[in-house]
C-alpha cells in the first residue's frame, strides 16, 4: 500500500467535511449490533419465529443475538490485516456491502426461516468494525486536538448502539416492521459504499515526517575530547497506528476499545 497523503496538504475546510462523513458513518452503522434489547420487541412484534414455542422462540432470538455480538468481535483480527494490506477505502467498501447483504437478509427473510436471521445479524455485527476502522485515521487531520476528534468517534460508537431504539419508535409510531426498517436500513449502507468510494482515501492520512539531521561540512567534525556522539534522527511520535506493526496494533488503546 503507498503511503497516504500528508496532512499538510489538506484544507481545513476538506478536514472538517471528512471528519462529519466519518462521523455519520461511525454514529449510523458501526454499533447497531449491541442494541439487541431495542430491536427484540420490535422482531417479537414482527413475527419472527412466530411458529415456534415460546422457548424455542427465545432461544433462536437469543442465538441471533450471540451471532451478531460474537461476529463484531472476531472479525477484528482479519480486518487489521485488510486495513493494512489494502487501506482505509477497500475496506470501508467491504463493510458497506456487508452491511447491505445483512440488512436485506434479515428484512426478507421468512418469519419462520430458523437460519437467515442468524447469518444476517452476524453480517451486521461484521459490518460494524469494517466501517468504524477506517473512520479512526480521520482524527489525525486535527494534529494536537487528536484526541478531541477520538473522542467524537468513540462517543458516535456509543450513540450508534441506539439505532435500534428508532426502530422500536418507528415501529410505535408509525407501525413500520421488520421488513420495512431492514430495507430502509440497507440504504444507510448504500450512503456509507458511495461515501467510502468517493471520499474515502487509498492510504491513511500521514503526517509530515521531520527533515533528516544535517551532517557537518567534511572537515569541520569535532573529533576531539568530549565531542558529541552520533546525532540521532527524532522519533516521529505521530505516526499513525496504520503504520505500526501488528502486534504493536493490537496492543493500542483504539484496538482494545474496538
Amino acid at each position: 500500500m503507498d503511503e497516504g497523503q500528508p496532512v499538510v496538504e489538506i484544507t481545513l475546510g476538506r478536514r472538517y467535511f471528512l471528519f462529519a462523513i466519518a462521523c455519520s458513518h461511525v454514529l449510523m452503522a458501526t454499533g447497531e449490533c449491541y442494541g439487541w434489547t431495542a430491536l427484540r420487541p420490535v422482531l417479537l412484534d414482527s413475527g419472527l419465529f412466530k411458529d415456534s414455542t415460546a422457548i424455542e422462540r427465545a432461544q433462536l432470538m437469543n442465538a441471533v443475538a450471540t451471532m451478531g455480538i460474537a461476529a463484531n468481535a472476531l472479525c477484528k483480527l482479519p480486518l487489521g490485516y485488510v486495513l493494512d494490506r489494502y487501506g482505509p477505502r477497500v475496506t470501508s467498501v467491504i463493510g458497506a456491502l456487508i452491511m447491505i447483504t445483512g440488512s436485506l437478509l434479515f428484512g426478507l427473510c421468512d418469519d419462520n426461516d430458523h437460519y437467515t436471521p442468524k447469518y444476517a445479524y452476524f453480517m451486521l455485527g461484521m459490518a460494524g468494525p469494517f466501517l468504524q476502522m477506517p473512520c479512526f485515521q480521520f482524527s489525525e487531520l486535527f494534529g494536537h486536538r487528536k484526541a478531541t476528534a477520538m473522542a467524537y468517534l468513540i462517543t458516535c460508537f456509543e450513540l450508534s448502539t441506539g439505532i435500534f431504539w428508532i426502530f422500536g419508535e418507528l415501529d410505535i409510531i408509525f407501525g413500520l416492521k421488520r421488513k420495512e426498517l431492514f430495507v430502509g436500513y440497507a440504504f444507510v449502507g448504500v450512503y456509507c459504499l458511495i461515501t467510502g468510494i468517493m471520499f474515502w482515501p487509498d492510504a491513511p492520512f500521514r503526517q509530515s515526517h521531520p527533515p533528516p539531521p544535517q551532517k557537518p561540512p567534511a572537515g569541520q567534525e569535532n573529533k576531539g575530547p568530549g565531542a558529541p556522539g552520533p546525532v540521532r534522527a527524532p522519533v516521529n511520535r505521530n505516526a499513525h497506528l496504520m503504520d505500526k506493526p501488528l502486534l504493536t496494533q493490537v496492543c493500542s488503546v483504539p484496538f482494545a476499545y474496538v
